[in-house]
């Protein structure tokens, strides 16, 4: 049944996201087009010059809005479908399908994970392709092979966990991103009257109690942080350092994450007043 959840919720948001990806990436192709056509004009033509700067700077802006909106409408996105789905009428009829919260919930999730991912990959390409030439291509690619030579040879456990552990905190961070707004969404429509007033008044006490929590265990940590050579007085090395960091950092939002999942599955379970 999760996999159905997950492709309804694809198809749901689809719609939004895909032509947002499209336009992103013809703005950027416009906006290299409108460089090169700028660059080519004669310097007799003022008038002229000065009438294509001015539209090839409203595509570089509006290129720019769109690189910034791709992630921006994604997590618009993720907590209105959560709302709406199941917060609001909706959420009878999903309420009454023969699935769990934990099912409702972890679709919205996977299909917002994916068009984060989506989001990263499309402006990387779309930045690519404001200044990507043959000799670009060329140079990337001999700069990849000795950089995988150079982990083959030395460092490829260390660069594979790298990768790995940078995999696993983007993902573990876009979790926390959608929950930080579920579990207030959840918790104020609890309430009979004023949802989403709570629901916001919530969201910030969620992310003042964080931001206490973070500061707590920051000035826990400083201690370790006098001297500047830290690292180098223990028997780890720089990479074993460095994969401490990544765990640590990796552990500590995943805390966060299970107890916001937690709170809003346990919302859902008992304490929803729907619309």
């Amino acid at each position: 049944m999760l996999r159905k959840l997950i492709k309804y919720e694809f198809r749901a948001t689809a719609r939004v996201m895909l032509p947002l990806y499209l336009v992103t990436i013809v703005l950027a192709l416009l906006t290299r087009g409108a460089s090169l056509w700028l660059e080519l004009a004669t310097a007799d033509m003022t008038m002229g010059e000065s009438i294509l700067g001015f539209l090839a700077g409203l595509v570089a802006v509006a290129f720019v809005l769109a690189l910034l909106a791709t992630f921006v409408v994604a997590v618009v996105l993720a907590v209105f479908r959560f709302r709406k789905n199941l917060l609001t009428d909706e959420g009878y009829v999903m309420f009454t399908l023969p699935v769990s919260p934990h099912s409702l919930v972890c679709s919205k999730l996977i299909v917002s994970t994916v068009w984060f991912l989506g989001a990263v990959v499309i402006d990387v390409v779309a930045l690519v392709s404001l200044v990507a030439d043959v000799a670009m291509f060329q140079e990337m690619g001999r700069m990849f092979r000795e950089v995988f030579d150079n982990l083959t040879a030395y460092y490829l456990g260390n660069g594979v966990l790298f990768l790995v552990e940078l995999v696993i905190l983007f993902l573990v961070g876009c979790a926390y991103t959608c929950l930080s707004f579920y579990s207030p969404l959840a918790i104020g429509h609890s309430f009979a009257q004023h949802k989403m007033l709570l629901s916001v008044a919530f969201f910030f006490a969620i992310e003042v109690v964080v931001q206490i929590i973070s500061g707590i265990a920051l000035i826990a940590g400083l201690p370790a942080l006098d001297n500047l050579f830290f690292w180098a007085n223990t028997n780890l090395s720089p990479a074993g350092a460095i994969h401490g960091f990544m765990w640590g950092c990796i552990g500590y939002t995943a805390v966060f994450t299970v107890v916001l999942y937690c709170l809003t599955i346990r919302m859902l379970h008992r304490h929803l007043n729907l619309e």
